[in-house]
């Protein structure tokens, strides 16, 4: 991951290092450093990663993400942006898998949670609904509990619970 001159993050990913890291090279503003035999191949890479981290982190910070963005896309490199809350709730790709969905509160304008990653077979999943006001449920939660309305009142004048 690299920070770019706005404080953002890219993030670097190869599946053919030996054929994308020249290109990569070129895109960034580094042709020469493809000459370099410490970059020719990945174990050269991986016995200098110190050195080319040092080489990405200064030059990732020269520039803002939009701008390393159209570099990046221009010579059709894969990378990745780690994202900021609002993105994430914006990410079609996210909403579509419904890692994000609307808060069962009755709003309007509906409020977005992540949804749990459970799955059963033959199960509906429930919505998710708004978290409870602080002191809620105590009363409930201490009756299951076994006590009674004088001990629950003892427990608030004792400002144990609310």
């Amino acid at each position: 991951m690299y920070r770019t001159a706005d404080d953002r993050w890219i993030v670097l990913g190869f599946a053919n290092e030996d054929k994308q890291v020249p290109l990569f090279l070129k895109a960034i503003g580094h042709p020469e450093a493809a000459e370099n035999p410490h970059y020719a191949d990945t174990p050269s890479r991986r016995a200098h990663a110190a050195e080319i981290v040092a080489v990405l982190d200064k030059t990732f910070a020269t520039r803002s993400l939009a701008e390393w963005r159209a570099v990046l896309d221009a010579a059709g490199l894969t990378y990745g942006v780690a994202q900021t809350l609002e993105e994430c709730a914006q990410d079609p790709q996210l909403l579509a898998n419904r890692v994000f969905v609307p808060i069962d509160d009755g709003s309007d304008d509906p409020h977005l949670t992540v949804d749990s990653p459970v799955r059963l077979d033959q199960e509906q999943k429930v919505r998710p609904g708004p978290a409870p006001d602080l002191g809620e449920h105590t009363e409930s939660v201490l009756r299951d509990l076994g006590f009674d309305s004088a001990g629950i009142e003892e427990l608030r004048k004792a400002e144990a619970v609310v």
